[in-house]
């Protein structure tokens, strides 16, 4: 056994947790009864110890193709073999819409559904659970029913089938041949549920699929805003961000510690929610009219800053999606890491960092979701106001900055512009919904900022800004400055700093975070699209949609996209798939679609 390169996954979900399933037809990676909770199968962080669920022909492959099912989250993959045809299904249960009462929204069970489509087909079956990350031991046992109890001391996970299983001490396995239309099912299910507590199969695959295609098409007020060049792309990041909207906010990404350097420890557990990606995902949404989705997430910010007295000061960077906290980070030394990158972690301690973007992010996301009205009286109102405040007092320190490094806190530039966004936004909110407050002060600290960057987060030997106050380095986060209106798309600074990315930083259409992170990672794909944005918002549509298709070539057979792409070979990097990556491509899609004919 050997890894499989991370764009060789699919995904599949249903908002309480996911599923990586390999074209091989291997499930390598599976939270339940949540996408943050430990894993029940890890191959994908260790192939012989990590844990996996495999269904495939048994021999004589000669085609796999992997797809969705039109406008949904589940998964087909299609062996053709020597002797016949085989379908496999993969998904996790949605209900809800009009379906009946007694069905669970979501539950924490993963269906698999095979059947020969054609001549007959041998499957070898091999279901291999690891509970918690593969630390607890794992005792597998019949239930006397045809299925398989994994029990550990914490955990239990039932595997509903027909299917003739021989259960061992380490795995249950069965090889089994299917005539034309015969189909087998497994359901692994997270706790002691018996079968009949779950959805048949076939309804289930009904509802799911009707609960997709209706979510992704009718949205708040009619029909939903998608771009009809790129539909299809547009389509499945949103189902991505869907599902990966599970918890308070949105998970970063579906995983843990794939690496953004093989063989590196630069490894992070993003099954956790940052109030940048939620702000982000809301307003991606929201521009495809998903307004409700929208609307959760901006109540979840508006809870955060408003809750028991909460201060400015006591936002953390991330939440965990459904724990009070988020745990310590910890490192997972049983596990070898994908290629061997270590160390394996889970937590994040970069919720004891200090960004101060994030107020920006808040800010901005208020003032342009037209959902939500903040008039003089409400709770959020003044909140916000105390967050201008607190800016206003805050700005000129240093912080840990938007990429998150591990490394004393720098002045830098990104952070001091989104500081600018987030009292800009302040006076214009306080102005349209009549706060009834002085913003003098609040006009001039943010006369200051402007001030301060353009003399100190300037560089006139690169011609552009860089990443941190008095220094030379470059950061893609300066595509993003007229944007966000810190500065018109035609002044010079904002010119020559596109030139300037465009010739240090980019690789075709991929772009790399930084001078530091220049050919050391992969190229970041979130800062591709904003070069895209960037061109676009400086008049050049017609480059801008030139590298946006190139970068819709380089997602994966089903569309999907990790964090990171290595320009040389087109592999991902990072962790997968990526919110952050699916934001951006929706954001340029939306932005280059106004700018061309239609």
């Amino acid at each position: 056994m050997d890894f499989q390169p991370i764009r060789n996954y699919g995904f599949v979900g249903n908002l309480g947790s996911c599923a990586l399933v390999s074209r091989e037809g291997s499930v390598d990676w599976c939270c339940l009864p949540r996408l943050d909770s430990p894993s029940i199968f890890a191959a994908l962080l260790d192939p012989e110890r990590g844990g996996r669920f495999s269904i495939r022909p048994a021999s004589g492959i000669r085609e796999t193709k992997q797809e969705y099912l039109p406008q949904t989250n589940i998964l087909r993959t299609t062996f053709t073999t020597d002797t016949g045809t085989m379908e496999l299904l993969d998904w996790m249960h949605m209900g809800g819409f009009e379906f009946e009462e007694e069905e669970r929204h979501r539950l924490p069970v993963l269906y698999r559904s095979v059947q020969c489509t054609q001549g007959t087909v041998t499957i070898a079956v091999s279901y291999r659970p690891r509970l918690d990350y593969a630390r607890a031991k794992t005792v597998l046992t019949a239930d006397g029913k045809g299925g398989v109890i994994a029990e550990s001391e914490d955990d239990v996970v039932c595997l509903h089938t027909t299917c003739p299983l021989a259960v061992g001490t380490e795995e249950a396995a069965a090889t089994v041949t299917l005539r034309e239309d015969e189909r087998l099912s497994f359901l692994c299910s997270y706790g002691r549920a018996e079968r009949t507590d779950l959805p048949p199969v076939l309804r289930s695959l009904e509802r799911t699929t009707a609960y997709w295609q209706r979510w992704l098409t009718e949205c708040e007020g009619g029909a939903c805003r998608v771009p009809e060049r790129w539909r299809e792309q547009v389509d499945r990041s949103s189902l991505v961000l869907r599902v990966l909207a599970g918890g308070r906010g949105i998970a970063a990404a579906a995983t843990t510690s794939l690496p953004e350097i093989l063989g590196g420890s630069h490894n992070w557990d993003y099954r956790c929610s940052w109030i940048r990606d939620t702000a982000l995902t809301v307003r991606a949404l929201a521009s495809l009219r998903h307004l409700s989705d929208a609307r959760e997430f901006v109540e979840w910010i508006s809870e955060l800053v408003t809750t028991g007295g909460r201060r400015p000061a006591d936002l953390q960077v991330l939440y965990p999606l459904h724990a009070q906290q988020v745990p310590p980070e910890e490192e997972l030394s049983g596990l070898r890491g994908y290629r061997d990158s270590r160390p394996v972690r889970i937590g994040n301690d970069a919720v004891n960092q200090r960004q101060l973007d994030l107020y920006g992010e808040i800010l901005n996301t208020v003032f342009i979701s037209e959902f939500l009205h903040t008039d003089a009286g409400d709770a959020l109102s003044g909140v916000l106001r105390d967050i201008v405040e607190y800016v206003c007092d805050i700005w000129m320190e240093p912080d840990n900055g938007i990429w998150e490094l591990r490394g004393d806190p720098q002045q830098y530039t990104y952070s001091k512009v989104m500081c600018w966004v987030a009292i800009d936004r302040g006076i214009r909110l306080a102005q349209s919904h009549k706060w009834g407050i002085e913003t003098k002060r609040w006009e001039q600290e943010r006369d200051a900022i402007r001030a301060a960057v353009l003399e100190r987060g300037w560089s006139e030997k690169r011609k552009s800004f860089t990443q941190v106050f008095d220094s030379e380095v470059l950061d893609a986060t300066a595509l993003l400055f007229p944007l966000l209106g810190f500065l018109p798309a035609d002044h010079p600074f904002a010119l020559s700093t596109l030139e300037t990315i465009q010739r240090e930083l980019a690789d075709g259409a991929l772009v790399y975070r930084s001078d530091h992170h220049h050919r050391k990672e992969g190229a970041f794909a979130f800062c591709s699209f904003w070069l895209v944005d960037a061109l676009a918002t400086a008049g050049r549509v017609a480059e801008a949609r030139e590298r946006f298709e190139e970068l819709l070539r380089m997602g994966n057979h089903l569309g999907l996209y990790a964090e990171e792409i290595d320009p040389a070979t087109g592999d991902f990097l990072g962790n997968f798939p990526q919110a952050f990556t699916h934001v951006g491509l929706i954001n340029s899609a939306v932005k280059l679609n106004a700018l061309l004919p239609q």
